[in-house]
């Protein structure tokens, strides 16, 4: 084989070797990044070789309020895990009553979502039984909703599209599978 036609193969399979690298090596980070759309839900994660993390956020946008975010938080170090419900502030007041509804029916306990300190206009299922409950509960479902009331008094549903989420949901597995860790699963609310 002429030398010329050997460097050029080498040279190829160094530039698909490179081009096949994890991101974390491309650019010096300590981590490497996975987003990704699962349909109606987006999925970022992050994992560091180093200490074997991963950091993952699944996220939906409300289906009638483009402004709502419901967001699940996973991690293999932090205890924070739990489905978050974002919405705007003059929507529902979340200082009340707040029942999460799944597959036409109410979610028992009939109010698993308090409002989250860290994050403003945030109700949160910090529980993690009842969390993990829940998740078992919406992935089927078509679509999860929270109904409460506004700061004026009237009823208001805002609700979640859940096309996606269980492939998401997956998708997060198949990211901490890479580390060899399991999620946390310390209990404690914020």
């Amino acid at each position: 084989m002429p030398a010329c036609l050997h460097g050029l193969r080498l040279i190829l399979a160094l530039a698909m070797l490179i081009a096949a690298a994890p991101a974390a090596v491309a650019d010096n980070r300590p981590f490497q990044e996975f987003d990704e759309t699962f349909k109606s839900w987006k999925l970022y994660c992050q994992l560091w070789p180093s200490t074997r993390q991963v950091e993952c956020e699944l996220t939906a946008r409300g289906a009638n309020d483009r402004t709502a975010r419901l967001v699940w938080l996973r991690s293999t170090e932090k205890w924070r895990e739990g489905l978050r419900f974002r919405v705007s502030a003059d929507s529902l007041d979340l200082d009340k009553l707040v029942r999460v509804w799944s597959d036409r029916a109410v979610f028992k306990p009939d109010s698993p979502c308090k409002p989250y300190r860290f994050e403003t206009n945030t109700c949160a299922v910090t529980d993690p039984d009842i969390n993990r409950r829940m998740v078992e509960k919406i992935a089927p479902a078509p679509e999860v909703s929270i109904v409460g009331q506004s700061p004026a008094g009237e009823k208001t549903e805002v609700r979640f599209p859940l096309a996606g989420f269980r492939e998401a949901l997956e998708r997060s597995e198949a990211v901490r599978a890479m580390a060899g860790r399991p999620w946390a699963t310390s209990p404690g609310a914020d």
